[in-house]
């Protein structure tokens, strides 16, 4: 792979991390600007989730067939093209189509960008590539939130959205002059396979999210039954039919073989301990150890650092070790920080240690993870294999999110119910706490602080099954070659008619 392609995919994916991180502190100053609530304008980031979910295996599929610079250069473009409506965006409305377009776009960034390096580079160098291509999204985390903060106090809210128009213009640029491997497909749509994709993955993402209304709605709720009942037929359907497809957009015999049935999940579990453990810490550290706000947010630099660094590590050395065992020994390291946060943070210490083990067991395992998964798969499939790891991890990370959020809530309930209107409603935020009386310290610490812990031990069973499930994982042919073992057949697509 020459610098020229590298780069374009390093900015590509680093445009995509960044917007995801940058937009929070840019909230409430967008919803003031166009005259809505904040809880209106998160209604752009939630419908986001949703149509990223849809894109995700429907472009990485189409990778394949269309080839992969065609597809990942559109998605640039799309989602620099969305960025752009967004800045000039003077109503929720049109905010809600750019996030629309963001989102589709977003779906053909990271997993067609490890598909190329899939494509283009041998196995052996294949983890360095994936290593940098994690470190830059992690890098674009870290960079995120505070640069958020940074251009809405100096500038507006409109340039957390211009700042990704360079980058995606200079991404297609690039790409332009690079060469790819042709598509190994026939370029044949499946209208009914991505419609089908399309509830099956969409109406799933709503489901997970509608779980957040169930503190009001009561354990049953027609609405999010029915949407979870929509997901399992569609996902039916989709078996059936694309089973019988001579073209699949979805490739179900090659996705629910046995050597990738251990891989979704692990990626689902490690998207789930992900969200699940750092979606609320910096409230913890808040109610439990009075932090300001912007302290308190400063913490996820530990798990941030400690990702992008050991994901560069992990990367240079899944070659010599092999993505299983630093999978298995990542898991452990994930496992090991969430126990420390949901058992042992009785101190800020603790906390960021806990913070650290988690970000330092996640970088192991998320490029290995996309190393096994494009090391087994044929030829003319590693946009679909990439996809589908990115879409599980998704999933996983929207149930964390959805599920901490709701033990989270029922807590906050129960302060709400005991100050009865009082000075520290959820609602309204946690304040400066180093200088509330004594009471409402530990009336925050015995609800929220509470309903935070409950997540992580939620977050910390997630690793453990994530733990033993990675050693029912396979390792890539070729490596298991080099070390003098049998090489397993690899996964086939639909026989031949």
């Amino acid at each position: 792979m020459n610098g020229r392609l590298l780069l374009a995919l390093l900015l590509g994916v680093f445009m995509g991390a960044l917007d995801n991180a940058i937009l929070a502190p840019a909230l409430p100053a967008i919803a003031e600007d166009l005259g809505t609530g904040v809880d209106r304008v998160t209604l752009a980031f939630s419908i986001y989730s949703v149509f990223y979910a849809v894109a995700v295996p429907i472009l990485g599929r189409l990778s394949d067939l269309w080839g992969y610079g065609r597809i990942y250069g559109t998605s640039m473009a799309l989602f620099a093209g969305g960025s752009a409506l967004a800045a000039l965006s003077s109503n929720l409305e049109t905010l809600v189509v750019a996030r629309v377009i963001q989102a589709v776009g977003a779906g053909g960034l990271f997993p067609v960008a490890q598909a190329i390096v899939g494509a283009t580079v041998a196995q052996e160098k294949r983890g360095a590539y994936l290593g940098q291509i994690l470190g830059v999204f992690a890098l674009g985390n870290v960079l995120g939130p505070n640069l958020g903060g940074f251009i809405v106090e100096r500038a507006s809210w409109h340039w957390v959205f211009w700042i990704n128009v360079p980058i995606g213009l200079i991404g297609v640029l690039l790409l332009l002059g690079s060469p790819l491997p042709k598509p190994q497909g026939r370029a044949i749509l499946d209208l009914v396979g991505g419609l089908l994709v399309a509830l099956t993955f969409g109406s799933l993402v709503l489901g997970i999210q509608g779980l957040e209304r169930l503190t009001e709605l009561g354990f049953f709720s027609l609405r999010i039954g029915g949407l979870f009942l929509l997901s399992v037929i569609s996902a039916l359907l989709l078996v059936l039919y694309e089973s019988r497809h001579p073209a699949p957009l979805l490739d179900v015999r090659l996705a629910l073989s046995p050597p990738f049935l251990p891989l979704w999940l692990v990626s689902t579990l490690v998207g789930y301990a992900l969200l699940g453990g750092i979606i609320f810490a910096p409230l913890y550290a808040q109610v439990a150890f009075f932090l300001s706000p912007f302290a308190s947010g400063a913490i996820l630099n530990a798990l941030a650092l400690a990702l992008g660094g050991m994901s560069g590590f992990a990367g240079a050395m899944v070659g010599r070790l092999g993505g299983k065992r630093l999978v298995v020994l990542g898991m452990g390291f994930t496992a090991l920080g969430l126990f420390l946060m949901a058992y042992l943070a009785n101190t800020l210490f603790v906390l960021l240690l806990g913070l650290f083990l988690l970000g330092t067991g996640l970088g192991m395992v998320q490029g290995p993870l996309s190393y096994l998964a494009l090391g087994l798969a044929p030829e003319g499939s590693q946009g679909q294999v990439s996809s589908l790891v990115s879409l599980t991890r998704s999933l996983g990370a929207a149930a964390g999110i959805t599920i901490s959020g709701v033990l989270l809530s029922r807590k906050s309930q129960e302060l709400a119910s005991l100050t009865a209107g009082g000075p520290v409603g959820f609602s309204g935020g946690t304040g400066n706490l180093a200088e509330a009386p004594a009471f409402v310290k530990a009336l925050l610490q015995n609800t929220l602080g509470a309903g935070v812990l409950d997540g992580w031990r939620l977050a910390f069973f997630a690793a453990l099954l994530g733990f033993a499930a990675a050693f029912l994982l396979r390792e890539a042919p070729k490596a298991q070659a080099a070390a003098g073992t049998p090489k397993p057949p690899r996964p086939s697509g639909p026989p031949a008619r």
